[in-house]
């Protein structure tokens, strides 16, 4: 028996503390428009188990602002975080290691394209084939046999799977 197996970092992929770092470094007021949401539901639900309606209340309405503030967060991290379109052909103000690379970036998905294809390409051919070995196989009902050496030949128990026999 081998020692205790190592699990390796798979390239390109991110833990989940990571992810959240990166996403709390891109746009900082979504989580804190989140905990302010979470914080004024979590006051509105103590003062309604105290009775006191009037500040359950205005809890309830600074959870609202909290979450309208947060969607408006969500909104302008998404659009100043968007992908810019650049042509690099009719663009002068990209200087060389820009050009170059948006010129890898544009290899890579050609690349990555590329690849997709291929597979997508084997697993066409590996559904053909698995159709066409289950249609061989499937049983389709009891058949009789039109001649006595019909008989013969499917009792004799020759099989072939793909070929001529």
């Amino acid at each position: 028996m081998s020692g205790p197996t190592q699990v390796k970092a798979v390239p390109g992929l991110e833990t989940y503390r990571e992810k959240a770092s990166r996403k709390f470094k891109e746009n900082p007021w979504v989580p804190l428009g989140s905990l302010a949401t979470v914080g004024a539901l979590v006051v509105a639900m103590v003062k309604m188990r105290r009775g006191q309606s009037h500040s359950f209340n205005q809890w309830l309405r600074v959870r609202v602002a909290a979450q309208s503030l947060t969607i408006v967060a969500i909104v302008a991290g998404t659009y100043s975080l968007r992908p810019k379109a650049v042509n690099t052909a009719s663009d002068p103000t990209l200087v060389g290691n820009d050009a170059d690379a948006e010129r890898r970036r544009q290899e890579k998905i050609a690349k990555e394209h590329a690849e997709f294809e291929e597979r997508l390409k084997g697993a066409q051919e590996a559904h053909a084939l698995e159709s066409e070995l289950k249609e061989q196989l499937i049983w389709k009902g009891p058949t009789k046999p039109r001649s006595a050496s019909e008989a013969k030949d499917s009792t004799s128990g020759s099989t072939s799977v793909g070929g001529s026999s």
